[in-house]
C-alpha cells in the first residue's frame, strides 16, 4: 500500500512539474511573441518616422532650392520688368565678347534711355511711370531677335546687346526700328503718353576692347543724341573721346580763380512790337578764355551745371546784372525789364527766393525791375516746390517767364498753378515759322495758348523781316532777335534807348 502510494505520489509530482514546466515554457514563448511584436511596433513606428522625416527633408531641401533659385533670379533681374540688371547683363556681355573675339564676330551695345521720364513721374505718379517702363520695356522686346539681350541698368537707362551684327549699318537699323517702335503712344490709363528714346551705339571689337570702355562709350554716344535734339541715334566715334577731355579741361577753367576776370555780360534788347520801344534787355553770359578762346554758351553752361558749379556762375550772374540795372535806373532811365535765366540747378535749390530778396536790398533795385526766366523742367521736377518758390518771388514784384517754351514735356495744367507772367517761345520754332508748317502751327498755338491764360508772349530769335511779320500777325506782343537789335555791351543800351523810334513797320 505504502509503495503504491508513493508511486502515486511521484506520478503525480512528475505530471505537475511537467504542468508547470509547459506553463512555464507557453509564458516565455508569450513573452518572446509579444517582445517581438513590440519590436516589430517600434521598427516600423521608426520606419514611419523615418519616411516622414525624409519627406521633410525632402521638402524643405526642395522649398531652400527654390528660394535659393528666387535669389539667384533676383540678384540678377530687375523686379519691375524682368528684365536681367546691370549685374547679369555684364556677365553676358563678357562671355560674348570673349565668343566673338574667338569667332571674328562682331557685337553691337546699344544705350536706350527715355526722354524726359522725370517729367512722367512728377506730373503723373510714379505708379504710371512704373507702367510706362513696364511696357517701354516690352515694347523693345517685341523688335529684338533671338539671341538679343535687353536688361534694365539704370532709372530710364536701358542696354541691349545685339549679337552677330553685320556691320555697324545694322545696328544703326535696329537702332531705326526701335525709335520706330517706341515713337507710338503708351497707354497712360488718363490719357496716352508720348515718349521718345535716345539710342548711343558702340561696336565691340570696332570701338573698344572691354566691357568697361564699351559701357563708356554707349553712354557718351547716348547723351550725343540727347543733345543733338533727342529721340534719335548717335554712334559712338573718337570725337565724343575728345569731346569728354575738352569738358575736362573747361571743367578746371571754370575753377580757376581768374574765371571771373574772363566772364562778361552782354545785352540783348526786347522790344515791345506795337509800339517799337525797348521793353527790356536779356542778360546773355559770355567766356572769353586766354588759352581756349571764346567759349560758347551752350558748350561751356552745360559743364557748369553737371559740375556744379552753376550755382556760383549764376549767382554771380544775378548780382552782376542787378547792379547794372540799378545803374541804369540812378542815370535817369525809365523803367526797363532786367531778364535773367535761372539754371534748373539754381532753381532746385530752394533758395532762390532769398538770395534775390538779398541781391535787391544789396543793389537797392526794385523787384519789378527784374524778370527771372526758368526752363519748364526747372518747374516740373517738383510742383509744389516750385509753385511756393514762384509766388515767394512774385511776392518780391519779380517777373516770371517760362524759357524756350514748348521744347520740353508741357503738361500745360502746370501754367494755372504758377504765378508766369510771359512766355517765351523757342527760337528752333521761330526758325522755322516761313519753312514749316509745324513750326508755325506751333508757335501761333503758343501765342493763343498765353491769350487764354492772360500771358505775354516773346518770340525769341527773330532774324527776319518775315519771321517779324508772322509773330505779329499771330499777335505775339514782344520780340528779341538780330532782326531788331544783337546783344550789346551794357554802355551801348542807354545810345539805344535814346535813338529807338517806332518802327517803320505796320506793327499796329
Amino acid at each position: 500500500m505504502a509503495a503504491t502510494k508513493n508511486r502515486a505520489l511521484e506520478s503525480y509530482s512528475l505530471h505537475m512539474g511537467r504542468l508547470v514546466e509547459r506553463h512555464l515554457a507557453d509564458a516565455a514563448l508569450l513573452a518572446a511573441k509579444q517582445e517581438a511584436e513590440r519590436e516589430a511596433a517600434e521598427a516600423k513606428q521608426a520606419k514611419r518616422e523615418i519616411e516622414v522625416a525624409t519627406e521633410a527633408l525632402k521638402y524643405e531641401m526642395a522649398v531652400r532650392q527654390q528660394v535659393q533659385s528666387r535669389l539667384a533670379y533676383m540678384a540678377g533681374h530687375d523686379a519691375l520688368t524682368a528684365l536681367p540688371n546691370r549685374r547679369l547683363f555684364n556677365e553676358v556681355l563678357e562671355e560674348e565678347t570673349q565668343k566673338a573675339l574667338r569667332r571674328g564676330r562682331k557685337i553691337a551695345l546699344l544705350y536706350i534711355d527715355l526722354d524726359h521720364f522725370k517729367d512722367v513721374n512728377d506730373t503723373m505718379g510714379h505708379a504710371v511711370g512704373d507702367r510706362l517702363l513696364q511696357q517701354f520695356s516690352a515694347r523693345i522686346v517685341g523688335v529684338l531677335r533671338a539671341g538679343d539681350t535687353l536688361a534694365r541698368i539704370g532709372g530710364d537707362e536701358f542696354a541691349l546687346l545685339q549679337l552677330d551684327p553685320e556691320d555697324a549699318a545694322d545696328a544703326g537699323e535696329l537702332a531705326d526700328r526701335l525709335i520706330a517702335a517706341l515713337a507710338q503712344p503708351f497707354d497712360g490709363e488718363i490719357r496716352p503718353i508720348f515718349i521718345a528714346a535716345s539710342i548711343g551705339i558702340t561696336m565691340f571689337p570696332d570701338d573698344a576692347g572691354t566691357v568697361e570702355l564699351l559701357h563708356r562709350n554707349a553712354d557718351l554716344a547716348m547723351y550725343r543724341a540727347k543733345n543733338d535734339g533727342r529721340g534719335r541715334s548717335h554712334f559712338f566715334d573718337e570725337s565724343l573721346n575728345k569731346e569728354v577731355h575738352r569738358r575736362a579741361l573747361l571743367e578746371q577753367a571754370l575753377r580757376e580763380p581768374a574765371l571771373i576776370t574772363q566772364l562778361q555780360i552782354v545785352y540783348q534788347p526786347q522790344f515791345e512790337l506795337s509800339s517799337g520801344r525797348v521793353s527790356g534787355v536779356e542778360a546773355l553770359l559770355r567766356w572769353e578764355h586766354p588759352e581756349h578762346g571764346v567759349i560758347a554758351p551752350d558748350e561751356f553752361i552745360i559743364v557748369a551745371e553737371r559740375s556744379g558749379l552753376i550755382l556760383d556762375i549764376g549767382t554771380w550772374v544775378l548780382r552782376e546784372t542787378c547792379r547794372q540795372a540799378a545803374r541804369w535806373r540812378e542815370a535817369g532811365i525809365q523803367h526797363l525789364t532786367m531778364s535773367v535765366n535761372v539754371s534748373t540747378m539754381q532753381f532746385r535749390t530752394g533758395n532762390l527766393p532769398q538770395l534775390v530778396a538779398e541781391i535787391l536790398a544789396e543793389t537797392g533795385l526794385p523787384g519789378s525791375w527784374l524778370e527771372l526766366e526758368i526752363t519748364e523742367t526747372g518747374i516740373m521736377q517738383d510742383m509744389h516746390v516750385a509753385a511756393e518758390m514762384l509766388m515767394a518771388l512774385h511776392a518780391q514784384g519779380v517777373g516770371l517767364a517760362i524759357d524756350d517754351f514748348g521744347t520740353g514735356y508741357s503738361s500745360l495744367s502746370y501754367l494755372r498753378k504758377v504765378p508766369v507772367d510771359r512766355l517765351k517761345i523757342d527760337k528752333s520754332f521761330i526758325k522755322d515759322v516761313t519753312v514749316s508748317e509745324d513750326a508755325a502751327v506751333v508757335a501761333a498755338t503758343i501765342v493763343q495758348l498765353a491769350r487764354s491764360l492772360r500771358l505775354k508772349v516773346v518770340a525769341e530769335g527773330v532774324e527776319t523781316q518775315t519771321q517779324a511779320e508772322f509773330v505779329h500777325q499771330t499777335g505775339c506782343e514782344f520780340v528779341q532777335g538780330y532782326y531788331f537789335a544783337k546783344p550789346m555791351q551794357a554802355r551801348e543800351i542807354p545810345d539805344l534807348l535814346r535813338n529807338s523810334r517806332e518802327m517803320e513797320t505796320t506793327y499796329e
